[in-house]
C-alpha cells in the first residue's frame, strides 16, 4: 500500500517517474578541434614545402576531433526521479 500522498490534492493515486538524460561533451571536443586547427595552420606556415595553411588547419581540425573523442570520458547518465499524481496531474518530489 502506498503511504505517500499528493501534497496538492491529498490523493494516494501516485506513481514514481524516472527520466534519464545524458550530459554532452561536445564543447570539449570542439575546443580540442579548434586548438589543433590553429596548431596545424601555424605549422604549415613554416614547412619547407609549399603547403597552404588552410590544408594544415583542416588536417589539424580532423586530428583534434579524433583526439578529443578518444580522450573525452563517456557521457554520464543523469537520472531524475519525481512523483506524478494521477488525480490532479501534478509532479512533486519526495
Amino acid at each position: 500500500m502506498n503511504t505517500t500522498n499528493c501534497p496538492y490534492c491529498h490523493s494516494y493515486d501516485i506513481v514514481k517517474v524516472v527520466e534519464h538524460g545524458q550530459q554532452s561533451n561536445s564543447q570539449t571536443a570542439f575546443a580540442a578541434s579548434a586548438s589543433f586547427a590553429t596548431i596545424g595552420a601555424s605549422v604549415t606556415k613554416y614547412l619547407p614545402i609549399p603547403v597552404s595553411p588552410l590544408i594544415g588547419g583542416v588536417a589539424g581540425a580532423v586530428l583534434g576531433g579524433l583526439f578529443g573523442e578518444a580522450v573525452s570520458p563517456e557521457p554520464k547518465s543523469i537520472g531524475m526521479a519525481y512523483l506524478h499524481c494521477q488525480n490532479c496531474n501534478k509532479q512533486f518530489r519526495l
